[in-house]
């Protein structure tokens, strides 16, 4: 059968010798009551995500970026590999201030 990696394009061969990484994103407003979440391959649009429902978000209100990887057989399970940032709509200056 041989080896299929070389069967494919590059950009999908090269994650089969090693997990993709993916990024874990939530943003909870206090009272947690709305909030969004979402996960993607792509630290930087995880940030994004965050900082742009932040800004309109209530004061306040707090975002993480969490490294994640797929756990389980079923592959919709996410185990936490660790923090990336946080970060928090400010309650006196309404500013995004990350951490």
């Amino acid at each position: 059968m041989g080896n299929i990696a070389n069967k494919m394009p590059w950009s999908h061969a090269r994650h089969l010798d090693r997990p993709p990484s993916l990024y874990a994103w939530d943003v909870d407003p206090p009272g947690n009551i709305g909030g969004a979440s979402g996960v993607t391959d792509n630290e930087d649009r995880a940030l994004r995500h965050v900082h742009h429902e932040l800004v309109d978000a209530p004061l306040g209100t707090r975002g993480i970026v969490r490294r994640v990887g797929l756990a389980g057989i079923s592959g919709r399970v996410y185990a936490d590999l660790g923090t990336v940032a946080t970060a928090r709509r400010d309650e006196t200056t309404g500013a995004v201030v990350w951490q």
